[in-house]
């Protein structure tokens, strides 16, 4: 089946494209396309119109610079990646691609990325996409997409045959069906996200984000915000496993999901799922509760087993639903809390509450035949009979098993009441708050912090409680993180006789020291009679920096600068002619020096 649909996707080539890359190494920019692609790309910078594929063979690459515009003339149009691709935005600078038409159902194909043995070196930062079909589309390929928006495409992400792409910090909205799709064995990083409101078609179940259902797909699905509201048919996080030979061992954690049709479903065959830290609320959109309206629904066969810990859950229709179609039978087996093992991952801590249909409670419901774990909760009140009425189990119906409650977590004996917990970046430092509305024995707090990378929470500092108080108490901390990136931070609250409460996750990006030096590669490259040259200044300290330029001989032709400059980024114009210096066309180096650090690339005069 492989050969075959790459015979026909050949084909394809043959018949539509008007450009394909050689496969000798070059480096392409849209600028050498528009001088040897025969009118398939035209355009001078920024703006380019792409009429015919262009496909960019092995060995090769393309790069875009930030600030340009490309347009697709027509549907079916776009860039297939067989060798790599950098489309390098910056912030505040963009890279935007759109149709000729404003048309949601797809008004051109983006990148398609194919079967690349270079394509986790292929990154898509910054960029902006507007009405494409597939604007970024993985068959067996892993490319990075970073801080790019999408909006009203048709299927924004869509990945397929073992694609393990990495994305993060892009905003997708609008689209007309899926947000972030995955299928056939695609197990990418999608972090950090925003994905709202997406699936305007609404004709029928589509989801934020869909998993499934050839093959195993186990997507990392972290810290992202997962929010609709204007379509009732769009739910937030499916993985599903219906196929034979089907399974996901996807991990679910820290996002925030709210306003969709539900929250995330499971469903199908062997799936050991690790759902945790998620805060899920509100997913009512759809008044029907016998189509839709869970937190989290757990379906299919006893091999669907996953882990759902320290989870929040209120303001839906269903908290958990437990089910194997529409009668009562055998069904999954997650645990929700099992005191009884070992495994201290599946310990419970989720707090499931407020979950209503006309006044009454569905905070867990139980429609299989087997027994379910679900110990060490929180469910809003604090005694079995009233914890019962929140229950739909053996209790209501004979046919049905058991939920093992017991015991529970009654917060209403937590020694410290928050009100309230913040993060946030002042002055190059993370600065915490923290309030609380009383205290009872709080000896003090641990402040605990976990970067994007690290696996296990580390010790930041700590900060004395106020004891026993019926009065508002403020705490702040202030940390400093040693790298860039995005951290995550709780309190550990601990009494005088060393039992602990843990408090919500908030997050915060980190944009503090640059360690190292950097000299960017210079644009555009081959100029005349102007190129930029981008650098960033290392460390904590101001130093001494000199920017040269060097003939082939090594004659000093121009000095760009020559300063102290503070740590950060830094743009200078290179100028062949109002530098003095009118050079001929030739090969010619640019020199960084910072302190003891040199830095030396090439650039290139063509008149």
């Amino acid at each position: 089946m492989k050969k075959l649909f790459l015979f026909v996707f050949l084909g394809f080539i043959s018949i539509n494209a008007q450009f394909i890359t050689p496969g000798t190494g070059v480096q392409w920019t849209l600028d050498s396309l528009v001088a040897n692609s025969a009118g398939a790309v035209t355009g001078t910078f920024p703006n380019y119109t792409v009429s015919a594929v262009c496909s960019v063979s092995v060995n090769d690459r393309l790069i875009i610079p930030q600030g340009s515009t490309v347009t697709f003339s027509a549907t079916g149009i776009g860039f297939v990646i067989l060798g790599a691709v950098e489309v390098n935005g910056v912030q505040g600078d963009s890279v935007y691609f759109k149709g000729a038409t404003e048309n949601p159902q797809g008004a051109y194909e983006g990148f398609y990325f194919r079967d690349t043995g270079t394509d986790t070196t292929s990154v898509i930062k910054y960029a902006v996409f507007v009405h494409g079909y597939y604007p970024v589309r993985c068959l067996n390929s892993s490319p990075r997409i970073y801080n790019s928006r999408f909006y009203k495409c048709r299927r924004p992400i869509y990945m397929s045959s073992s694609s393990n792409p990495v994305i993060k910090y892009n905003y997708i909205s609008e689209a007309y069906e899926y947000g972030i799709y995955g299928t056939t064995g695609s197990s990418p990083i999608i972090e950090y996200n925003e994905l709202y409101n997406n699936n305007s078609q609404n004709t029928s179940p589509k989801n934020q984000i869909t998993f499934g259902t050839q093959n195993n797909n186990s997507p990392r699905i972290r810290f992202n915000k997962i929010h609709g509201g204007s379509y009732n048919r769009t739910g937030g996080v499916s993985i599903s496993a219906l196929l034979g030979g089907s399974a996901s061992a996807s991990e679910i954690a820290f996002n925030e999901i709210y306003n969709n049709s539900y929250g995330i479903a499971l469903a199908g065959a062997e799936i050991t799922s690790y759902v945790h830290n998620n805060l899920i609320y509100n997913n009512n959109i759809n008044s029907d509760p016998q189509t839709t309206g869970s937190g989290i629904s757990v379906s299919g066969n006893g091999t669907n087993r996953p882990i759902i810990s320290r989870n929040t859950i209120y303001g839906n229709l269903w908290g958990i639903t437990v089910y194997n179609g529409s009668t009562i039978a055998a069904g999954p087996t997650p645990s929700l809390g099992n005191l009884t093992n070992a495994d201290t991952s599946d310990d419970g801590y989720n707090k499931i509450y407020g979950n209503f249909q006309t006044g009454v409670p569905f905070d867990l419901f139980n429609n299989c035949t087997n027994d379910i774990y679900a110990q060490n909760n929180d469910w809003g009140v604090y005694d079995s009979a009233s914890i019962e009425t929140h229950i739909t189990h053996k209790v209501d119906d004979p046919a049905r098993g058991w939920v093992y409650f017991t015991p529970f977590i009654d917060s209403s004996i937590v020694p410290v009441e928050l009100e309230s917990f913040a993060a946030q970046l002042i002055d190059g430092n993370v600065l915490l708050n923290w309030t609380t509305a009383s205290e009872l024995n709080n000896a003090g707090f641990v402040i605990e912090r976990k970067s994007e990378l690290d696996q296990v929470w580390s010790r930041a500092g700590y900060v004395t409680g106020k004891g026993t108080t019926t009065s508002k108490n403020e705490y702040s901390f202030t940390d400093k993180p040693g790298s860039e990136g995005t951290y995550a931070y709780r309190l550990r609250q601990i009494d005088f006789d060393g039992t602990s409460n843990l408090s919500m996750t908030v997050f915060v990006e980190f944009t503090g020291v640059v360690l190292s030096h950097q000299l960017n590669q210079n644009y555009p490259n081959p100029f005349n009679p102007e190129t930029v040259i981008n650098y960033t200044v290392g460390g904590n300290e101001t130093q001494r920096v000199a920017l040269r330029i060097y003939d082939a001989l090594g004659a000093e032709v121009a000095t760009l600068v020559e300063d102290f400059q503070a740590p950060g980024n830094y743009s200078v114009k290179f100028n062949t002619k109002s530098a003095g210096s009118n050079l001929s066309s030739g090969v010619y180096l640019y020199e960084l020096t910072i302190n003891s650090t040199t830095i030396t690339k090439k650039l290139i005069v063509n008149k």
